[in-house]
């Protein structure tokens, strides 16, 4: 109810699963770890070429892509993460597609390869947190799956296998006892601070608009007769102006208002704990920051810490039980061998960065300088895709001008080379020194 009521508590939700996220939900293929160490710059390059060139690599590729469109990965695990932070545990479920060799009777035009282990992932549905019962543990303390409970069918309760979930435990620390796989929400440390807020909205802050309009009064009429009574209550709601004659009238009033901005700062202050609770940084939400270079260390320490924490989090969750999945289909292997593939899937998210683009600029120069960055990668630090294939296309075209640069000279050294040592073949046939030319006595 606090995401649902609150609106600082929905903002801060929202803003720390975008941090998290990114724009886009992306991922890369590599090469495992285990064959890259150890190796220098140059080998591990040219390692990661010829990874890149085959054919396998680009098979899986394409199978990812189609399938994270499919199944909306982006919007789902946007709908994860906000319920593993708000109670402390969220699940996906996977639903697929028959498993399939991707030849003979099982071929079809319209799949993307094989998928003899686990089936190709059709949709992905997002689990309501609430209406997960139970998890289920084995022996080894390692998650096996949830009891989940349905709405409108004939067995409420089902069990969902660990195979077919993306399940996210926020904080899973086991702090108190046999509390793994329980998660615990970030939201519970403030819960009592959104319902002062709540209540001041609701209550406070109509109340204090009230007062400050309208003044507290205490009125003596002098007479206890009710016609008396009803005709001053009467005269007092139909004008702020009383003209009468009772000698024994009397009126004491009380200016009872305050502040209206004492309330809307104590919300403020309120909402910054929120945020500090949470380890959102203020600027983020507040525009009261002292200037940019302020805002921009504290951007860099929240990318190093808190962000850099969350996202290595949920880089886990994707690469252990939705990427895995898929690469032992592709490589046909148990799931337990994945761990030892030449091939790694790893989640990847889009940079947050705050700098002007002035910084930017200075800074990929010195890069560019150095011989460290190229075109593309200034135009990609710049957020101008659009521009790259007119720069690639530029850079190869002085690549191959460089080149034919370099065979014109080599043609010419070779060239020089050749006559020099017919040169020096003449010389010696003449008996004269190789290098200098004969001398012709005089006649």
């Amino acid at each position: 109810k606090a995401y649902i009521n609150n609106g600082a508590i929905r903002t801060i939700i929202d803003r720390t699963v975008y941090f998290i996220h990114g724009e886009r939900t992306n991922f890369t293929i590599e090469p495992n770890e285990e064959l890259t160490e150890g190796l220098d710059d140059e080998e591990a390059r040219k390692l990661i070429d010829e990874f890149n060139a085959r054919e396998d690599v680009k098979e899986l590729r394409r199978k990812i892509i189609r399938v994270n469109k499919r199944c909306e990965l982006h919007d789902r695990s946007t709908k994860l993460l906000t319920s593993a932070l708000l109670f402390g545990r969220g699940a996906l479920e996977i639903k697929r597609f028959p498993k399939t060799t991707g030849e003979g009777e099982d071929k079809d035009e319209n799949s993307t390869g094989s998928w003899p282990r686990f089936g190709e992932p059709r949709i992905l549905k997002h689990l309501s947190s609430t209406r997960i019962v139970e998890a289920k543990i084995n022996d080894d303390s390692e998650f096996e799956g949830f009891v989940y409970e349905e709405n409108n069918t004939t067995d409420p309760r089902r069990n969902i296998s660990v195979k077919q979930l993306i399940p996210a435990f926020h904080d899973d620390n086991n702090v108190l006892d046999n509390s793994y796989y329980s998660g615990i929400s970030a939201v519970w440390p403030i819960l009592s601070v959104a319902q002062t807020i709540d209540a001041i909205n609701d209550e406070d802050m109509p109340e204090a608009v009230r007062q400050v309009w309208a003044k507290f009064g205490i009125m003596y009429a002098g007479t206890s007769k009710k016609s008396t009574l009803t005709k001053l209550r009467e005269a007092l709601q139909a004008s702020t102006w009383l003209i009468h004659n009772e000698e024994g009238l009397t009126a004491e009033v009380q200016d009872m208002a305050r502040d209206l901005m004492e309330l809307p700062n104590v919300q403020q202050a309120l909402f910054k704990y929120c945020c500090q609770t949470i380890s959102l940084p203020l600027f983020l939400i507040f525009e009261d920051t002292a200037n940019f270079a302020t805002a921009n260390q504290v951007m860099q320490v929240f990318k190093a810490g808190m962000l850099n924490r969350y996202r290595t989090w949920f880089r886990g969750i994707l690469e252990k039980y939705w990427y895995d999945p898929i690469l032992a289909d592709h490589l046909d292997i148990p799931l337990k061998d994945v761990i030892s593939a030449d091939i790694k899937i790893k989640a990847v998210f889009p940079d947050i960065n705050f700098e002007t683009k002035k910084e930017i600029w200075e800074g990929d120069q010195i890069g560019v300088n150095l011989g460290v960055l190229n075109k593309v990668d200034v135009a990609k630090d710049i957020s101008r895709p659009e521009i790259i294939p007119r720069l690639q296309d530029e850079m190869a075209q002085e690549v191959e001008q460089e080149e034919l640069i370099n065979d014109s000279i080599q043609r010419q050294r070779e060239e020089s080379i050749k006559g020099q040592q017919i040169g020096n073949r003449n010389a010696q046939k003449d008996g004269s020194q190789p290098g200098k030319q004969s001398q012709i006595p005089p006649q």
